[in-house]
């Protein structure tokens, strides 16, 4: 049986070594649910990860926890670990070690449990060429459920279903190689959720994009956090922070930064540590702010700008 259609990626590059000390804000990472809840989908204690030859760990000692329905961030600066995270989070590396390491009730340090994660956790890479396999459209989005043994009429319903989602139907037909990028990545996509999920892990899915595609893919995954679908979200690019409920800043390996997103981004001394920008609107108050016109708070989207600029007259 050829592998799931979200485990044909080869494995990432080594990252940095770890560093600890993270700051924390507002609902920290790794926090416990409370009394009664339900579990995290993702709950990792202590997760470490050190690529063969290398010296050092690429994940020191990691903690990270994901909520039913929640939308995550997750930045840091190239060789901070994050794809490396991803991979994990994915079952589709084995970690050196954690005290706790759980994707959907999986136990993600056994062989058993990588693989049944990889059944209920998706994950969607930079390179759309990396996960797309069939000859077309309809067959690529079909791929992972026919692995699956899915009978001929239910798949045939789902492979519509996930067309008609991510606006491919009428591409069903189209060889990979004739689509733009956004339609690549959305059709990675429409594979990697063609099997059912509860998380979905994107690790910079819009990178290799241009801002029509960027659009498109962005769009996509707003519609699935109105679904209710844990997302883990990892960019380098700060305006896709913004609308998340949480962001995780890595460095080294290491959690640094956990809580809301105002709060990573009022330290505006830590984002330039880590080698990262404010979203647009922010780096605009900061140059307003330099001239005299200090906003507060800071704000985070072009909208926010345009009523603090308006308030402050």
């Amino acid at each position: 049986m050829k592998p799931l259609h979200d485990s044909t990626t080869p494995p990432g590059t080594p990252d940095d070594e770890g560093a600890t000390g993270p700051r924390t804000a507002g609902a920290a990472s790794g926090a416990a649910s409370s009394a009664g809840a339900a579990a995290p989908v993702i709950d990792v204690r202590g997760l470490r990860f050190r690529y063969p030859g290398a010296e050092t760990d690429a994940l020191g000692g990691l903690d990270l926890s994901v909520e039913s329905a929640e939308f995550v961030a997750v930045v840091g600066a190239n060789g901070s670990g994050k794809s490396t995270l991803a991979r994990l989070l994915g079952g589709l590396e084995t970690p050196a070690g954690a005290m706790r390491a759980v994707a959907c009730g999986h136990d993600l340090l056994t062989d058993d449990g990588r693989m049944a994660a990889r059944r209920e956790v998706g994950v969607l890479f930079q390179n759309p060429e990396n996960q797309l396999v069939a000859e077309c459209v309809e067959d690529d989005v079909a791929f992972g459920l026919e692995n699956l043994a899915w009978a001929p009429e239910r798949m045939r319903a789902r492979v519509d279903e996930m067309l008609a989602r991510f606006g491919l139907t009428g591409l069903r037909d189209r060889e990979p190689h004739l689509l733009s990028g956004g339609q690549k990545q959305r059709t990675a996509l429409a594979g990697v959720l063609a099997v059912p999920r509860r998380v979905l892990v994107l690790d910079e899915p819009t990178a290799m994009l241009d801002p029509a595609g960027r659009g498109e893919v962005l769009e996509a995954v707003a519609a699935l956090r109105r679904d209710g679908l844990a997302v883990v979200f990892v960019t380098q690019e700060m305006d896709e922070v913004v609308g998340a409920d949480r962001v995780v800043a890595l460095e080294r390996g290491a959690v640094v930064y956990a809580g809301d997103v105002p709060g990573l981004f009022e330290d505006v001394g830590l984002v330039r540590r880590l080698g990262l920008g404010l979203p647009a609107a922010g780096e605009l108050a900061l140059e307003l702010a330099a001239l005299g016109r200090p906003l507060e708070p800071l704000p985070l989207t072009l909208d926010a700008l345009v009523a603090a600029l308006g308030a402050s007259g």
